[in-house]
């Protein structure tokens, strides 16, 4: 159990414990009582370091998307590897994909919150991304595409064993993360032409 006065310590045990209650249960089905007692904090550590729950939620992400900027760097000389990086980061922490799936769901995308922040990272994402294409090229569709292929072999699991049929999880993810670094690639030299 956390000392009750080591509040980093606190801080964090209750964003770990809420990734998990958050990722299996939603934004609305989440208990506060369960992340506490899951932490092993009182509960009412929630509310004195984070606010209401959803301000917790808005936190973890906040959270999460620095743990990838940390592990998965992005270079605009490097997007197929990006990529790559990317999937496997997502495979290895299938909790950020949960977590943002419940969010499309609870929010509307004009209240979700930390919006400006989020955004802010993504933004510079994108013009990262930017930076290796010509000058008509999109980066933010560039960016969004290699996100949506990392995303999905994490989000509809079900789909990838109908897909590639009864062979081993490993065996499939390979594969797959191949065809991510593969089509970043080719998805980066296509956008990269200047068609002026």
């Amino acid at each position: 159990m956390a000392k009750r006065y080591d509040r980093a310590e606190s801080a964090r045990l209750l964003l770990e414990a809420s990734a998990i209650e958050f990722a299996q249960h939603g934004i609305g089905g989440a208990r506060v009582d369960k992340i506490a007692d899951r932490a092993g904090v009182n509960k009412a550590s929630i509310y004195t370091y984070f606010g209401k729950k959803d301000d917790l939620f808005a936190a973890l992400l906040q959270e999460k998307l620095g743990e990838l900027a940390e592990h998965v760097p992005i270079s605009s000389d490097e997007i197929p590897a990006y990529a790559g990086h990317l999937f496997d980061f997502l495979c290895d922490n299938p909790e950020i994909v949960r977590l943002f799936e419940q969010e499309g769901m609870h929010y509307d995308p004009q209240d979700v919150p930390g919006f400006e922040e989020r955004a802010a990272y993504f933004h510079h994402r994108v013009e990262i991304v930017q930076g290796a294409l010509a000058s008509n090229g999109d980066g933010a569709a560039v960016f969004f595409s290699v996100i949506a292929m990392s995303y999905w072999f994490i989000a509809a699991p079900q789909m990838v064993r109908m897909i590639f049929g009864d062979i081993a999880p490993e065996a499939a993810r390979s594969r797959y993360r191949a065809q991510v670094v593969a089509n970043a690639a080719a998805i980066i030299r296509a956008a990269g032409e200047d068609h002026s």
